[in-house]
């Protein structure tokens, strides 16, 4: 808020005020600059915190997806194997799946998906339990066979 304070002003100097548009348009010029270089670091933050841990620095142990309440309880525990970042975030997809015996070979039929987001606070060498209920929203057909789920890592926040 400061910011935009500071830059009006600036601006109207530069329309009002004759005698001070040069040291209005240099102190305008230097706001410029010095908001593209917090920009350029927050990016440069944002660019590490999300790359900081591979998905293969994180142990993930016991995880379950049980029937609960409606939907589903997803559970776990996850270790940071990362020597230096902690991680803050961690975005999964669930999928789950239908599985009939065919003449050959099983064919499963993916029945439902859902994004989650796990907010955590796991710092290195660390593990954390989870819980998270899960809902596969849509009208998910009834198992003609078994169930088979899975999930996958699709981003990991960090710091």
């Amino acid at each position: 808020m400061a910011w935009l304070i500071g830059i009006f002003a600036v601006l109207v100097l530069v329309v009002f005020a004759a005698g001070y548009r040069k040291v209005a348009a240099g102190l305008l010029a230097i706001a410029l600059a010095i908001a593209a270089l917090l920009y350029m670091q927050h990016r440069k933050v944002e660019h590490l915190a999300l790359t900081g841990i591979p998905s293969s620095e994180l142990v993930f142990e016991n995880v379950t997806l049980k029937p609960y309440v409606g939907s589903y309880k997803l559970a776990g525990r996850i270790k940071n194997n990362s020597a230096k970042f902690t991680v803050r975030q961690i975005d999964l997809v669930v999928t789950v799946k239908d599985c009939t015996q065919g003449a050959a070979a099983p064919q499963c039929v993916v029945i439902g998906e859902s994004n989650e987001i796990l907010n955590l606070t796991i710092p290195p060498g660390e593990a954390r339990d989870f819980e998270e209920a899960v809902r596969f929203y849509g009208s998910t057909p009834k198992l003609k066979g078994r169930m088979e789920w899975s999930y996958a890592v699709s981003r990991i926040r960090a710091e």
